[in-house]
């Protein structure tokens, strides 16, 4: 491999990510470039502009590098090159697409997309809601999107709840801030902030359209009516994203979905289990979630995820057969295996101390079973593959599957961590782990992250961090 390494451009922004001309001369040879869902191709010499010179000019904070923040560095993946595109132009694409008439959909995060791309809309997660709208403000420093961020998530608080975790951005949505175009996530056993949103929603200022599918938990999911009842949710949603978009969507066009996103799950499953048997782990913590990540998430194109995801397999199979190690690992890092929804350690700080993240269960649930590609009723193929998630089961059931996944992952250690206000995350962290650990027999730690973007909350979480990799390290057989 060449001995090529990122350099960094000093500005008032901070330390700015800048790739070698080995790598831009390695990624233009290669010559593809990306194809999105509605036909344009963006060519390899435009996705290296955009990372190179436009991205970094207009969103400094997305490719400012610091010791514990920033995209990967890792100049020798060009998967990642991609990858780096697609979830930086997130917001330059909401808002393209939503002056095109295409609606934009709030969702719950870890759900499957399937029902909204088929509808003609676009789902975006409560994270990518809130990055749409942070991102709307150009020039920002590291530290300008920070405090930015924090004000409007303060936004939520006082207009809903202290108590309520605010991923899901419901101040900048009922203020207008980003043209969202339906509330209508899969309300299960998830986020309770979600249930608590969407509720406030429906007697917010701003009177959007709510579509939700209620999903039987405590156990009714085995029951005859589960699957039909969930069922019936779908159709109803569907139909009422068609009613936003113009779209007249045939059962034809679910089939067609299922076949685009169960390809990505097939992939990331391949990726996961080459990763985990692998003697070294060939990507670093922010490429190893980056990539599997693209199994359930698709930064709003999932047509271009699904080439981002096979060539980043191809890479590491490459990186496998030549026993390369992620950039910025140490030898044999501690496996730290993650529960829990919307949270990571700090990635690169992980890293750092001797850690990786190995695996995450919040996401991976999600793509751990396809849907049936064929039959009578797509919708009801989709129901009753959902009320099979295991992140959503019961907590044993979850427990269960989670301990099965950390031996795959050959994890040394559980991390469960969750948001400030996520009431039902909290409620169950310590049973989970408790329950895998005395499965599995490996040490664990529970994490409550607050939202606070400031030093001190970083200094607590890193602290912890370091002392649970120390204890895990420790702990191998």
């Amino acid at each position: 491999m060449a001995p090529a390494t990122a350099t960094y451009v000093s500005s008032n922004a901070g330390q700015i990510l800048r790739y070698p001309e080995e790598t831009k001369e390695r990624f233009l040879a290669q010559g593809t470039g990306l194809t999105l869902r509605d036909g344009r191709q963006i060519s390899a010499a435009e996705i290296w502009d955009w990372v190179s010179e436009e991205g970094p000019r207009r969103f400094p904070n997305l490719f400012t590098v610091g010791k514990l923040f920033g995209p990967s560095d890792d100049v020798h993946l060009l998967s990642g090159i991609k990858r780096l595109w697609l979830s930086t132009t997130l917001s330059d694409r909401l808002s393209l697409a939503t002056a095109k008439g295409i609606p934009v959909v709030f969702i719950q995060g870890g759900q499957g997309h399937e029902p909204y791309y088929a509808a003609g809309a676009i789902p975006s997660r409560p994270a990518h809601v809130g990055s749409w709208a942070l991102n709307l403000k150009e020039g920002q420093t590291w530290g300008d999107a920070n405090l930015r961020r924090q004000q409007q998530r303060e936004q939520g608080h006082n207009a809903l709840t202290v108590d309520a975790c605010q991923t899901a951005g419901y101040g900048i949505i009922q203020d207008g801030t980003v043209p969202i175009a339906a509330v209508a996530p899969y309300l299960c056993n998830r986020c309770s902030d979600i249930a608590f949103g969407v509720e406030a929603h429906r007697h917010g200022p701003v009177k959007l359209p709510l579509g939700l599918v209620d999903v039987p938990v405590n156990g009714q999911a085995e029951k005859p009516w589960a699957a039909r009842y969930t069922a019936e949710g779908l159709r109803k949603l569907v139909a009422q994203l068609a009613e936003l978009s113009g779209k007249k969507v045939s059962d034809e066009d679910l089939w067609r979905e299922f076949k685009l996103h169960n390809r990505k799950r097939q992939l990331a499953r391949e990726y996961l289990a080459l990763w985990w048997a692998a003697k070294e782990p060939p990507t670093n913590s922010s490429d190893h979630g980056g990539i599997f990540g693209l199994g359930n998430e698709s930064h709003a194109d999932p047509v271009a995820a699904l080439q981002v995801l096979e060539e980043s397999v191809a890479e590491v199979k490459e990186r496998i057969a030549q026993g390369v190690r992620g950039h910025g690992l140490q030898p044999n890092p501690v496996r730290i295996f993650v529960c829990g929804s919307c949270v990571n350690p700090n990635l690169r700080h992980t890293d750092e101390v001797g850690g990786v993240v190995a695996g995450k269960d919040d996401g991976y649930s999600e793509i751990f079973f396809d849907v049936p590609e064929q039959g009578a009723d797509p919708y009801l193929a989709l129901a009753e593959t959902i009320l099979k998630y295991p992140y959503e089961q019961d907590t044993l059931t979850r427990a269960n599957w989670t301990a099965e996944q950390v031996r795959a992952a050959r994890a040394d250690g559980i991390l469960f961590m969750y948001q400030w206000g996520c009431n039902y995350q909290s409620g169950i962290a310590r049973l989970i782990v408790d329950e895998v650990g005395r499965q599995v027999g490996i040490p664990s730690m529970v994490i409550e992250r607050t939202f606070a973007e400031n030093p001190t909350g970083h200094e607590q979480l890193n602290t912890r961090l370091e002392t649970f990799v120390a204890i895990a390290r420790d702990s191998r057989s």
